[in-house]
């Protein structure tokens, strides 16, 4: 018995069918009826009845399919550490980081990793909405700081490290007529700045758009800043990046005419299918002791 022969068995049961099966693990159907039928015979049981149009778990396949699922993904783990062993060090770490993460949080666990590990190279990229993840699974991040909004939660490693505080403001210069006179509805007349997805699938992606208002999109977080401190248009903003506009009086919080202030969990994540080296479990590590 073969951990192939394994594969091949947990594909038939979870398709539905060889044919499916076929096309998840792009081989011919007759390979894994081949496949199948030695396992079968290896054993001395029979796993699948074939009278049906589909295969069907027999009593003795229905258990062997709880033990065989249980072998493959210890078995998939192990393999996993093996090449985890084999890395060594990595030259470079890549992270991804959502914009609205408070970056200075960011800043002191790479200081600390950095004095550690002085020849290993960082590079940081800022991504959003959905962005960082996707860098994760094509392997072009190892880390990533982001919330997990309309994310497949099985693909990742993922632990929760704070809550980011959304308020939706607008300079007071934006409005004609004291602010406080203005209502839900009369927003629609002002221009919300929201920023673009910086996923290739969902280059348009967005969130807490106001339904059929106007907006203007750009490509980060500071832009989008710096047009609504300048009176441009309104938007939802991370509170830890406008305080001190806020304190100030540069920026009004719109929540006191209806919006709604949001709070967005971010996690830490890795893609559970990529192997790690043992800095980047390091790095994983120092973020998980600091900022959870």
């Amino acid at each position: 018995m073969t951990l192939d022969q394994i594969e091949t068995f947990l594909a038939v049961v979870e398709c539905g069918s060889f044919k499916s099966a076929s096309e998840k693990l792009f081989r011919s159907q007759p390979a894994l009826s081949v496949a199948v039928k030695k396992l079968e015979e290896e054993l001395g049981v029979l796993l699948f009845n074939r009278e049906d149009y589909r295969p069907k778990l027999t009593e003795q396949g229905e258990v062997f399919y709880v033990r065989s699922k249980e072998l493959f993904e210890k078995a998939k783990t192990l393999e996993s550490f093996g090449k985890e062993l084999g890395l060594g060090n990595e030259p470079e770490i890549k992270i991804a980081i959502d914009g609205i993460c408070p970056l200075p949080d960011v800043l002191k666990v790479i200081k600390v990793f950095n004095k550690e590990n002085p020849s290993t190279k960082i590079n940081l990229t800022f991504e959003i909405i959905g962005g960082a993840p996707e860098k994760l699974l094509k392997g072009e991040a190892q880390i990533a700081i982001s919330p997990g909004l309309e994310v497949d939660l099985s693909l990742f490693n993922m632990e929760k490290v704070f809550d980011v505080p959304m308020i939706p403001v607008a300079s007071p210069k934006l409005f004609e007529k004291e602010y406080k006179t203005i209502n839900y509805d009369d927003l629609k007349e002002y221009p919300q700045i929201v920023v673009r997805s910086t996923s290739e699938e969902e280059s348009n992606r967005s969130y807490g758009v106001l339904e059929g208002g106007r907006h203007w999109s750009v490509g980060d977080m500071q832009s989008k800043k710096e047009i609504i401190v300048a009176g441009l248009g309104w938007g939802n903003m991370p509170y830890h990046s406008i305080e001190s506009e806020h304190k100030s009086g540069q920026l009004i919080d719109l929540s006191e005419i209806g919006l709604i202030q949001t709070t967005i969990p971010m996690y830490l994540m890795t893609p559970n299918k990529i192997p790690q080296g043992p800095l980047t479990k390091r790095m994983f590590d120092l973020f998980q002791q600091s900022l959870i």
